[in-house]
């Protein structure tokens, strides 16, 4: 009996600490979901609007990180910067000059329609359209065909071999629209250029060709872009909600969304003044900010509520020059100004010892990046003597223009102290972005400063966008730079198919580029972040400067 009644005991005992156990179990388990699903709202401060909310409108750095949130391009990156699918599930080189992508499916666009290889052809021919104007048209110059195979495959036919392909179209200019919003913005301009034609017309003369569809993109250039601008429509984890330009642009859950996020909101204000964005950050008005100005920088390390996130980088700051405008057009002008710049000053006193001294235009994280090239230094004899041999040797007036980037206008400064040495009086005049960038791709500066990031991570993006004469002005060469042999040495490199003859043409290209001096490179600056600890973890930066959300915690 007494054995009969232990077992029961033991049994009923079992039975309850089993429970429990699950029920302790059950609660961890649902803490740990409540944590996994804790969402939010995300605010970020920039100390510069962006100009166009258009993949295809302008190539500021603040523009191409807001639509990263919107758009989703074939090809993704990871926070290494290697490749990764996006939109394509996957893709293949079938020949030397045919890619075939095959898309993922189940992915709806904000405006509710389903994602197919339609989009992919009308947003990849709408950035090559003379009447969309986009600066990044040079990206996809050698794409000749989109083939249609399926709804969710295509082929790609370029018209040479073209190995940086997939880098191209992970850039934000190959971000995917829904083909009903590229209509309806087609329409919007054809309407308002008064025009008795549909987009479909419209499309069917772009396909031919000829002097009556030039003369009719003319027409509407004016007015594309307008309807996308106000109505952006792509298929990321957040949507459209409102924009204040100036002050303000707001992002809000898209619940379709085929993968996952914990991001509610997504809003960026603009903060121009450091010291007011740096009391943002600690107090929580803004949870996150990039870059971090380097006035800022002991404050950010020092605080107890904020943590500096650094990244090397794929940037270049540069100083360009006018080569159509005298006295930039003497070449020796250029060189003595090249000579005269400290860049180690510039390293230590501007960026904190943040950056690295280039040896040309690309940094080491870039493929075409030469290392047996020298670094560049200062040599102010050889800068002297190069300005006697000008025709200026007297020295001159000129002007540097900036925008609101607080690291270039204090290097412009800087230069303009410098010079003063080679008898050059510089006046720093300071524009917003989009007044400056329409005014450097006007012509009328002298010499500017301003910063390229090499986001597809090969040479031939920054080279092409600064340096080839087909793009001038508002293509990105704004130093109105002309060398056929650079332009000759950018389509080899293009063309090759073998690494070691690219890298050679890119070799050749900066030797080029050193001689020419149509921009004189300063830094590589570090990309720097900083985030509220109180709020928020796992806050990521990449070498492009692009803020990292994909392992973002809320606190």
């Amino acid at each position: 009996m007494f054995k009969k009644l232990f077992l029961l005991f033991a049994l009923v005992f079992l039975s309850l600490a089993a429970a429990c156990s699950n029920d302790e179990a059950a609660e961890i388990d649902g803490d740990e979901a409540a944590e996994e699903a804790k969402t939010g709202d995300i605010v970020v401060g920039f100390d510069q609007d962006l100009s166009t909310i258009d993949p295809h409108g302008t190539n500021d750095v603040n523009a191409i990180q807001i639509r990263r949130y919107l758009y989703q391009t074939l090809v993704a990156r990871e926070l290494d910067m290697s490749r990764k699918p996006g939109l394509a599930a996957e893709w293949e080189q079938t020949d030397e000059t045919t890619w075939n992508f095959k898309l993922a499916e189940g992915v709806t666009f904000h405006n509710g329609s389903e994602f197919t290889a339609e989009d992919v052809k009308a947003s990849l021919e709408r950035v090559q359209d003379p009447s969309i104007s986009a600066p990044t048209v040079f990206l996809f110059e050698m794409i000749e065909d989109i083939e249609i195979v399926n709804d969710y495959e295509l082929n790609i036919t370029t018209s040479y071999p073209f190995a940086p392909l997939p880098d191209n179209l992970a850039h934000t200019a190959a971000s995917i629209m829904s083909k009903e919003s590229i209509d309806a913005d087609y329409q919007n301009a054809i309407d308002k250029a008064g025009l008795e034609i549909t987009a479909e017309e419209y499309y069917e003369m772009r396909d031919a060709g000829g002097q009556e569809f030039t003369e009719l993109s003319d027409q509407i250039a004016e007015h594309t872009g307008t309807y996308i601008s106000e109505n952006p429509d792509g298929t990321n984890y957040v949507k459209f909600k409102t924009r204040a330009p100036g002050q303000n642009i707001e992002f809000e859950r898209f619940e379709d969304f085929a993968g996952e996020s914990n991001i509610d909101n997504l809003t960026f204000v603009i903060i121009p003044e450091s010291g007011s964005m740096m009391a943002e950050l600690e107090s929580g008005g803004i949870n996150i900010t990039t870059p971090v100005d380097m006035a800022m920088m002991d404050r950010v390390q020092s605080s107890d509520s904020t943590e500096f996130v650094e990244a090397e980088s794929l940037r270049t700051n540069y100083l360009g020059f006018n080569t159509e405008k005298e006295p930039f057009d003497d070449v020796k002008v250029r060189q003595a100004i090249d000579f005269a710049i400290d860049r180690e000053e510039l390293k230590e006193g501007i960026y904190d010892g943040q950056a690295a001294i280039p040896n040309s235009m690309v940094s080491s994280s870039v493929f075409g990046y030469d290392e047996e090239l020298p670094e560049i230094s200062q040599d102010i004899d050889e800068a002297q003597a190069a300005l006697r041999e000008s025709n200026h040797a007297d020295g001159f007036d000129a002007t540097i223009w900036v925008n609101d980037s607080q690291d270039l206008i204090d290097s412009a400064v800087y230069i303009q102290e410098q010079l003063k040495e080679l008898n050059i009086n510089i006046t720093i005049e300071q524009f917003e972005m989009a007044t400056f960038m329409e005014r450097l791709g006007q012509g009328q500066h002298d010499m500017f400063l301003l910063s390229f990031t090499a986001s597809t991570g090969d040479a031939d993006y920054l080279l092409s966008a600064l340096t080839l004469s087909t793009n001038r002005g508002f293509g990105g060469n704004r130093a109105f730079y002309t060398n056929e042999d650079v332009d000759a040495a950018l389509e080899n490199a293009r063309s090759a198919t073998e690494d070691a003859d690219r890298l050679a043409e890119y070799t050749n290209i900066h030797n080029m580029l050193r001689e020419d001096v149509p921009y004189a490179p300063l830094v590589h600056p570090n990309m720097t972040l900083a985030y509220n600890t109180a709020q928020l973890d796992n806050v990521e930066l990449d070498a492009a400067g692009y803020i990292r959300l994909e392992n973002l915690t809320f606190k």
